[in-house]
């Protein structure tokens, strides 16, 4: 996706200053104190404008493909600066859903400060635009991102939205736009939903390194990566991340645990399967997404041909052979010895409604997934020899016409690779099984963990139906479907206090210095840690001095931020002395 656009494109990167206070009191009124750890990095580019029709042509882009939503508005045709900014502003709308495919944690888009008309040549402007800055990434983020975005900006002015143009697009945002935000910083699925809730909430979010982020400030900061949370034990996260050690701690606990052996050869696998009795699981012993997992297995045949496929994927080579029991995988999400969600997972399927062949409602579906971007559609393929070996279990072909309301499987069990259909069950858990969940969870030290009951009613007993605790899993997918992302403002209501952000006050004005004591004085009493300080000076909660290795009046803030003992922090423009003195 190249651009014909000759013009040359300057981009310069620097701060600018925090934006001034929007209503937000501080002693002075001068600031709004939240604002003092904020940084932009600025992006100034000299670019050529396009036509009016080549603008109305993006503006479709973004509206029915894209689904962004732009403000209409009529763009005088003589006027550049006027297109100019309506450009700018859609290149920018564009950079901010890059950066989030990217898994990176901008949900508004960039402001535009200024658009200017470019000396000596005909339609050409110069823009001035402000991008967050994200602690302990790579600066040049806003460039890579600014840069795919006009790319493709200047392809869709050029190219008229249809079936082919559309796909083209998607092949190339993915492979070349989105792909090298990607390779920035690392993360999973969950960041990006769980970070774009905490932002809806007002929660400040720092980036911590290596996709950990810390949500809220001080005393009141928690912690995640992807929904692996700051007080998910360690040891409880090696023990959940094998398969075998995991089933065998759950058994010494007394939970109902899958049965199994582990095996390295294929005579050894024929020789688990008779032991345990058919039918049997196999499975790689450190895979996850559902890689290798191969269910019903009642003869050697199909063991053998499991066992090569689960052996090729398994990089420790070691293969489970398990005892397969009756039932469907549930997820219970627990967090905070509590159920926030459960979920029956059903596999990929379509729906009957009385009228239509099987084969009829994969073709519609599949239509109506091809017209989504790649990045909201669902894992459903075409009608493979899965998806009627899965049919054929039900009684179904591809030419059956299934009832209203009927599920049709077209897989035999849901997997991250496969996909699957979600059912909220979280009102018929038995409280048996709850406990069992929670009980795991505890076991392994996981204030957060993903786990998978297979049962065949969720509202009976474990103890009554053979149910048995299949997962604990260490950061379970958070906010991959509906069902999940409905239940993140709950979770993070319990898991962040309020809004995360604990006071910061601004005293400048002349009598700063004994505001700020007085203040000191009064925190003190009510029991708060409140530490002190200025651009060049800071103090602690007892009014010594804080020897911090930065400089400067945000660098100092961030550390303060940073700190579990801080429950207030005081500003002041010099700082002299202790608030003692």
């Amino acid at each position: 996706m190249s651009s014909s656009d000759s013009t040359r494109i300057e981009i310069s990167q620097g701060d600018i200053e925090p934006a001034s206070s929007n209503g937000v009191s501080s002693p002075t009124g001068r600031h709004d104190p939240a604002s003092l750890l904020e940084r932009s990095t600025v992006l100034r580019v000299r670019l050529a404008v396009p036509e009016p029709e080549g603008i109305a042509s993006l503006s479709r882009w973004l509206h029915e493909v894209l689904v962004i939503e732009t403000v209409a508005a009529p763009l005088p045709a003589p006027e550049v600066e006027a297109r100019a900014a309506a450009f700018t502003s859609k290149v920018a709308q564009v950079a901010r859903l890059f950066l989030e495919l990217g898994r990176l944690p901008v949900f508004d888009a960039p402001r535009v400060h200024c658009v200017a008309r470019g000396q000596g040549e005909q339609d050409t402007c110069t823009a001035t635009l402000a991008f967050p800055v994200i602690e302990n990434l790579r600066v040049d983020f806003p460039r890579i991102a600014f840069e795919s975005a006009l790319r493709f900006c200047r392809w869709a002015c050029a190219n008229p939205v249809d079936a082919e143009t559309r796909e083209e697009a998607f092949r190339k945002i993915q492979s070349e736009l989105i792909a090298p935000l990607r390779r920035i910083v690392p993360g999973g699925g969950s960041t990006i939903p769980v970070l774009r809730a905490a932002h809806q909430r007002g929660i400040p979010c720092i980036h911590l390194g290596a996709g950990a982020y810390q949500l809220g400030w001080g005393s009141k900061a928690r912690r995640m990566d992807r929904s692996i949370s700051d007080r998910d034990s360690a040891i409880g996260a090696k023990l959940s991340q094998d398969k075998v050690v995991a089933a065998g701690l759950l058994r010494m606990a007394g939970l109902p645990a899958p049965v199994h052996l582990v095996v390295q050869r294929r005579e050894q696998a024929l020789r688990a399967a008779r032991q345990l009795g058919y039918p049997v699981v196999v499975k790689p012993s450190d895979s996850d997404r559902g890689e290798g997992v191969a269910v019903d297995l009642a003869d050697e045949a199909s063991v053998a041909a499991a066992f090569d496929e689960a052996s090729r994927i398994a990089r420790n080579r070691r293969v489970i052979v398990e005892r397969q029991v009756p039932g469907v995988c549930h997820r219970l999400f627990v967090a905070s010895g509590r159920l926030l969600y459960a979920v029956k997972r059903l596999p990929m399927s379509v729906v009957g409604d009385g009228r239509r062949s099987v084969a009829e409602l994969v073709d519609a579906e599949l239509a109506r997934q091809q017209a989504l971007p790649p990045w909201e559609r669902s894992e459903i393929r075409p009608i493979d020899d899965l998806a009627r070996a899965a049919m054929a279990r039900e009684g179904l072909a591809p030419a059956s016409i299934a009832p209203e309301g009927v599920l049709v499987p077209l897989r035999r069990i849901e997997s991250t690779r496969w996909g699957g259909v979600d059912e909220a069950v979280g009102d018929r858990v038995h409280p048996d099984n709850l406990a069992i969940a929670l009980r795991a969870a505890s076991l392994f030290g996981l204030e957060v963990a993903g786990i998978d009951l297979i049962t065949t009613d969720v509202s009976v007993p474990w103890h009554r139906n053979g149910a048995i605790v299949n997962e604990v899993n260490l950061a379970p997918l958070f906010g991959g479907g509906e069902i999940s992302r409905a239940h993140i403002p709950e979770f993070l209501e319990a898991f962040v206090e309020g809004d995360g952000r604990i006071p910061i006050e601004v005293f400048d004005a002349a009598q700063a210095l004994a505001q700020a004591r007085a203040r000191f004085a009064q925190l003190r009493a009510e029991g708060r840690r409140c530490f002190v300080t200025s651009a060049d000076r800071t103090l602690d909660s007892e009014g010594a001095v804080l020897h911090l290795a930065v400089t400067g009046l945000r660098a100092r803030l961030l550390a303060l931020v940073c700190r579990a003992d801080v429950d207030a922090i005081l500003v002041v423009r010099e700082l002299v002395g202790t608030t003692g003195e």
